[in-house]
């Protein structure tokens, strides 16, 4: 449920300005507590590190939380409870060349694509472990997704996760981020190094690479899609007529062409 909280209009100093109305503020369905929305600003440092700290293994130098408060080229959206105005959400997310972004990461997009082409890194997406599983993670990358729509220039939005964190997985794949690089020994955690993954959203007529791979995948899904009966039906006519014989010497014969394969 929402209700009008203001008709005040946030801008944060971008070319064009990236903007987010505050006309509405959010109740958490469980919690039903009122969180509005507003962009990072100086002094919320210690609030921020605070946070990270506790939602990711990874450890940021304190000049990072400088930056994302104070540098208008990043994306830094926080939600906090609209009575306190403390912050239980950020996303921030960077817009940056193709060509900026690492080698492993310039894959995401189709080869056709310039290294000039503009894209989105989300560099962190969370929210209060108190506050998950009420839709808060899914309205701020909403309001992230919404701005570069609007902004209409950039052609994909993508993020590195940890391989074994099954639950930040889950919840990009439901907002159909694909899955795209495996990146082998990524993460430094503890002394230990783990590998992560590196998934994208495509928009505004981006599109990644095209392999085999890629087409047999979509042919499946697109086939479950349409008719799942028609698909056991074409799988087991295929199979009846490849390992159904008639005589002998048909058997004999594509017991061979098996053989071959194998």
């Amino acid at each position: 449920m929402q209700t009008p909280l203001s008709s005040q209009c946030l801008t944060v100093n971008l070319d064009p300005p990236y903007k987010i109305s505050t006309e509405q503020l959010h109740v958490l369905p469980t919690s039903n507590i009122s969180i509005s929305f507003r962009f990072l600003r100086p002094g919320d440092q210690s609030e921020v590190k605070s946070l990270c700290c506790d939602w990711f293994p990874i450890e940021y130098p304190d000049l990072w939380y400088d930056d994302i408060v104070r540098d208008t080229k990043y994306y830094a959206l926080a939600a906090c409870e609209t009575h306190t105005q403390r912050i239980i959400g950020v996303v921030v997310a960077d817009i940056l060349a193709l060509g900026s972004c690492n080698r492993e990461d310039q894959q995401i997009l189709h080869k056709s694509f310039s290294l000039t082409t503009p894209v989105c890194y989300i560099l962190i997406l969370g929210v209060e472990k108190e506050y998950r599983r009420q839709g808060l993670a899914g309205i701020l990358l909403y309001h992230l997704l919404n701005t570069l729509y609007e902004r209409g220039t950039c052609q994909a939005v993508y993020l590195h996760v940890l391989y074994s964190n099954k639950q930040a997985i889950k919840f990009y794949q439901s907002k159909h981020f694909q899955y795209r690089v495996h990146l082998p020994h990524y993460y430094c955690i503890k002394g230990e190094n783990l590998d992560g993954y590196c998934f994208a959203l495509y928009l505004n007529g981006g599109y990644p690479p095209f392999s085999l791979t890629d087409f047999l995948s979509s042919w499946w899904a697109y086939m479950i899609e349409r008719n799942p009966c028609r698909l056991i039906q074409i799988v087991r006519h295929f199979v009846a007529n490849k390992f159904t014989f008639k005589d002998d010497h048909q058997r004999t014969s594509s017991y061979k062409q098996i053989s071959r394969i194998i």
